[in-house]
């Protein structure tokens, strides 16, 4: 498997595309002048990797560009992965387009919508680069959790920034990020192919291995102690069961084996009688519903005989009233039939000053009255029946009320009892369940040697996958894979003339550096000074790394793409251009840098490629078949009509 970069594009936001092409299983150099997107080509496959963060710095290209894609080569076959640009201080964006059997770039952006999540794309990549299934597991008493390499690792061994490069500290990509350089450090076994292919299975295996184990030497340290005849367990279940009624108090055995007869019995389905009864719940809630109606019916009578006692007292009332008015009026009596006038009075024939009612008027208020009266005589009597029938109905409410009182109150006590004796069941049932489990586990191990011999088997099996796993062993793997990159950092440093470089080199896992161990002790690269020392063993470490990688057809993509890496003998602000490469140290140092790139690319074709952007311009011929974009002279990766 060689995953190589085929081309980069980007697409503007009328939809027009700009390519960068590069050659498969070469050296590939961008040069140019500072400012101009050289930079930008590693952030972008960094971003189209499914990074969270897009690193593309603000400017032209977060302006002029509404996409960036990538197309990559699996073998021969061509991957395209394409990421909207989040625009201008945007973080990123989770619009991912992946297709696969591709031969060229979309002409626009139309075809180009989201069909992926970044966490997809970066599952697919891993499997396109082939990770098989690994987890690393930490030691005992780590606190990380474990992890499994994927494309999302892979990708910190194939990229170099300009702030990466020069950095005495930091070796690999992001390493600067939290939680990066444990991820890296827990992944690089199996990059390197200290794990095995299997080992994920073998250890799966182990680990449901172990569950068994514990469970059977659980089991067996139970089965035990439960036996024990000196622990007592068999006589306290016994003593239990006498107390809670599954056994009479007079049971009574001399031997273990007598006890556990006896205890069978106990835990024997005839043992537990559940109290059977109706549902209670039920029985309750037809009461109070029924007591609820009785109450609501008390009430309204209640309601009706107080409005008709109501009724009764005020017809009393007006016909106390009304025979006083009639009293008042008898005296007409007096006053003869003919009497007339109403100037003079009928009593004695005085003049009056205010006329009084004709005599007729009064006769006939008085016959009005007696009218009255007779009604209301008439009536009392049909009020006062229907009050009494009404207190009768009120009286049979008040007795049924107290009938289902009384039931409510039988029904609650009946509760309790019932309560108490599903209480007294459960609690039997519980002692029943633990002699049942007490007489199992004396039962399998008084049978024979079955419990053993499973026990055995399982260890041995333990045994057989521990060994498979063994974390020595990996080490050692671990060991003899960085001896051998070592190696290869020595020849590399040893042709770039680096200082230290006469040293045995080593690439330490536990510090993510590279460590010269010299006659004095070991020396760290942070305490090698210069520049140029920094620069190149960065770049002989990672043509180790991939030399091995290749070697073992390890997952990981077959690319490495370093930004600027002149920038210690030319500061990366000064666009040196053409140099002949042999006028001065420096020069001759950027000379030496890339003609181990390029022969490095020779002796791993086809399946190595680099991918070198800078701004330095060497004037050979093999610097110049290997230069596939020279931006000088306005050409830049983003054209300046895109941002007229």
């Amino acid at each position: 498997m060689t995953l190589q970069i085929r081309a980069i594009a980007i697409y503007s936001h009328d939809g027009e595309r700009r390519d960068v092409r590069f050659n498969l299983g070469a050296l590939n150099i961008v040069t140019g002048a500072s400012k101009t997107g050289k930079s930008a080509l590693l952030d972008i496959v960094d971003y189209c990797w499914g990074r969270s963060e897009c690193t593309i710095a603000e400017g032209e290209i977060r302006r002029g560009v509404s996409w960036f894609a990538v197309i990559f080569d699996n073998d021969g076959e061509g991957i395209l992965v394409a990421r909207r640009n989040p625009g201008p201080a945007g973080k990123a964006s989770d619009e991912i387009y992946f297709e696969r059997n591709v031969e060229d770039f979309p002409e626009t952006t139309i075809p180009i919508v989201k069909n992926s999540t970044a966490d997809g794309l970066r599952q697919r990549l891993s499997a396109i680069l082939g990770v098989a299934e690994n987890l690393y597991i930490p030691e005992p008493g780590a606190t990380r959790r474990p992890l499994d390499a994927s494309a999302s690792q892979a990708i910190f061994f194939c990229l170099q920034n300009q702030d990466e490069i020069a950095s005495r500290r930091l070796l690999f990509h992001r390493q600067g990020e939290e939680r990066i350089p444990q991820a890296i450090k827990d992944t690089l076994p199996y990059f390197v192919g200290a794990m095995g292919e299997d080992h994920f299975l073998k250890q799966k295996r182990y680990e449901d291995a172990r569950r068994r184990l514990r469970a059977l030497e659980r089991n067996y340290a139970d089965a035990l102690a439960l036996t024990d005849e000196a622990s007592g367990t068999a006589r306290n279940l016994l003593q239990e069961a006498k107390r809670i009624g599954l056994l009479d108090l007079d049971a009574s055995a001399d031997s273990l084996e007598g006890v556990r007869v006896l205890l069978g019995q106990a835990a024997g389905p005839r043992s537990l009688e559940y109290a059977k009864t109706d549902d209670p719940a039920a029985d309750l809630t037809d009461l109070e519903e029924r007591r609820r109606r009785i109450r609501i019916e008390l009430q309204e009578l209640r309601d009706d005989i107080k409005d008709l006692q109501r009724l009764t007292r005020e017809a009393s009332e007006f016909e106390t009233e009304a025979r006083e008015q009639q009293a008042r009026l008898a005296s007409i009596e007096l006053v003869a039939h003919d009497a007339a006038g109403h100037e003079t009075c009928p009593l004695c024939n005085s003049h009056l000053a205010v006329a009084v009612p004709a005599v007729d008027e009064i006769r006939k208020s008085l016959g009005r009255l007696d009218r009255q009266l007779s009604t209301v005589r008439r009536d009392n009597p049909r009020l006062q029946g229907q009050i009494a029938e009404l207190e009768t109905k009120r009286t049979n409410r008040e007795v049924e009320l107290a009938i289902v009182q009384g039931d409510i109150s039988t029904r609650i006590a009946d509760n309790e009892r019932l309560r108490i004796e599903q209480d007294q069941f459960t609690e039997q049932a519980r002692v029943a369940g633990r002699i049942g489990y007490y007489l199992e586990n004396a039962r399998a191990l008084s049978d024979g040697e079955g419990l053993r011999l499973q026990l055995a088997r399982v260890r041995a099996e333990v045994g057989e996958l521990e060994a498979a796993l063994d974390q020595e062993a990996m080490e050692e793997r671990l060991t003899t894979a960085l001896g051998l990159i070592g190696r290869d950092i020595t020849d590399y440093a040893g042709r770039l003339e680096l200082e230290h470089g006469e040293n045995s080199l080593r690439l330490d896992r536990k510090n993510l550096t590279v460590v010269a161990d010299t006659i004095n002790g070991p020396l760290f690269l942070y305490q090698i000074g210069s520049g140029e020392n920094w620069v190149g063993y960065h770049v002989a470490a990672h043509l180790a790394l991939h030399k091995l990688f290749r070697r073992l057809d390890r997952p990981v993509p077959a690319f490495v793409m370093l930004d600027q890496p002149s920038q210690a003998h030319y500061p990366k602000e000064k666009d040196v251009g053409e140099i002949s490469g042999a006028e001065d140290e420096d020069q001759l140092a950027v000379a030496r840098l890339y003609r181990l790139l390029l022969d490095y690319c020779v002796s791993m074709a086809p399946s190595m490629q680099i991918i070198v952007a800078d701004h330095v311009d060497l004037l050979q011929e093999w610097f110049r078949e290997a230069t596939v974009e020279r931006w000088r002279d306005g050409i830049k990766l983003v054209p300046m009509t895109w941002l007229r």
